[in-house]
């Protein structure tokens, strides 16, 4: 299998489980030296540091869901893949009510480390509303 075909199946599984609020494979996906760039006015420098604020984002929902749609995927000397995509994120409160829904764009680096794609960088940033 090729590097884009194996990076490809990676993130489809991610996608497909972040899709029905089973963020397990991404957090898995995580390298541990991660560096991201999300909404907040905030760089994150470790994956310990990504997933507490997911955690506090997270602490007033009842269920999440994260789909891409259009997804490219690049591939750099057999190890280095960027995965660029537009993203949505749909949030359920506690309690019941309309989901919050937020859409964006979805920029991910992976490195081939010990057999599996790592995530080391990561951007998430809002797309304007119109």
């Amino acid at each position: 299998m090729s590097a884009l075909e194996d990076v490809r199946k990676s993130v489809e599984q991610i996608a497909a489980a972040s899709a029905k609020g089973d963020f397990a494979p991404f957090i898995a996906a995580l390298d541990d030296n991660l560096e991201v760039f999300d909404h907040v006015a905030y760089r994150f420098e470790r994956k310990n540091e990504f997933l507490d604020y997911l955690g506090s984002v997270m602490g007033g929902a009842e269920s999440m869901t994260f789909a891409f749609h259009q997804p490219s995927c690049r591939t750099f000397n057999e190890d280095t893949a960027i995965v660029n995509s537009y993203d949505r994120a749909a949030t359920m409160p506690k309690g019941g009510g309309a989901p919050i829904v937020a859409c964006g764009r979805t920029t991910l680096v992976l490195v081939k480390k010990g057999g599996d794609w790592k995530i080391v960088s990561a951007h998430f940033s809002p797309l304007p509303k119109e």
